[in-house]
């Protein structure tokens, strides 16, 4: 079957699918239009460009279907002045109501992982979902025991990390490793995956950002992603496969606080380097 097709009649041979093409294997014929260059097939990454830029619907490509492709009735979504304020109105909360998040709305918040941005189109990631409370204090007392192992073994990362405090607090009854969150989301990648812990970063904080509209809030669990790049037992823990590494780890849940106010973050430091080059 070949990679793409293309509606003679339709395409208007603009070149726009050959120019997005993060691979450069289409080439576009002033009398045929599109085509994918000789022995070029195999090194495309499906990522769907070459369909979505074409404004009249001409291209349709095997691995991403235009069928799939949902139409986008105007460009940019948002105005500048809304996109801005939604951006600033996001919190890391740590304060949740304690019932638990259904499992369809976390389920719909995680889909927002699907589309962002990832090396080479790689993709890849799992997101395992601690729903159980027992499951929050297992995770709890795991990166609670690593940190009094540090301490007494006189780790400087358990200066660094202020775990001497943490592990006080949490004898005190003070969560401050999940916040009392009641689930926590983990995303896991193939220890192979090309740029595997930048993709999970990125979908990550896509699923920090929807989280707001959907009356949720979250918030990067620091401690028990360290315990994770350390130690193996939290991915064991999950049933994660040997070959699987964690990469990022967020609480979610419904906040128990509603902010009123954006607060203001330290001056942009910028450099803008234009100079000649001999």
């Amino acid at each position: 079957m070949a990679l793409i097709r293309v509606d003679g009649q339709k395409c208007d041979r603009d070149g726009a699918c050959a120019r997005v093409c993060p691979a450069g294997i289409i080439t576009v014929d002033a009398a045929t239009g599109p085509t994918v260059r000789r022995g070029m097939a195999p090194f495309c990454i499906g990522c769907g460009h070459c369909v979505a830029v074409c404004p009249h619907g001409a291209l349709d490509h095997a691995r991403a279907p235009r069928a799939e492709q949902s139409p986008l009735p105007r460009f940019p979504v948002l105005d500048p002045e809304t996109a801005l304020l939604f951006l600033r109105s996001r919190r890391s909360i740590r304060c949740y109501r304690p019932e638990s998040v259904p499992q369809d709305l976390l389920e719909k918040l995680l889909q927002a992982a699907r589309y962002a941005p990832s090396g080479h189109n790689s993709q890849g990631l799992t997101f395992t979902v601690v729903m159980s409370q027992d499951g929050m204090s297992a995770v709890r007392e795991m990166v609670v025991g690593w940190m009094r192992a540090l301490i007494d073994a006189g780790s400087p990362l358990a200066a660094q990390w202020h775990m001497e405090g943490m592990v006080r607090a949490h004898d005190k009854g003070d969560d401050r490793i999940l916040r009392n969150a009641p689930h926590l989301i983990v995303a896991s990648a193939p220890r192979d995956l090309k740029a595997a812990r930048v993709t999970a970063y990125l979908a990550l904080e896509y699923v920090e950002l929807y989280a707001t509209a959907l009356g949720l809030g979250t918030c990067w669990a620091g401690y028990v992603n360290a315990f994770a790049l350390e130690r193996p037992d939290l991915a064991r823990f999950l049933g994660l496969s040997e070959d699987h590494a964690v990469l990022g780890c967020l609480m979610v849940g419904y906040p128990d606080v509603r902010y009123h106010r954006l607060p203001e973050r330290n001056a942009l430091a910028v450099r803008w380097w234009n100079r000649a080059v001999s």
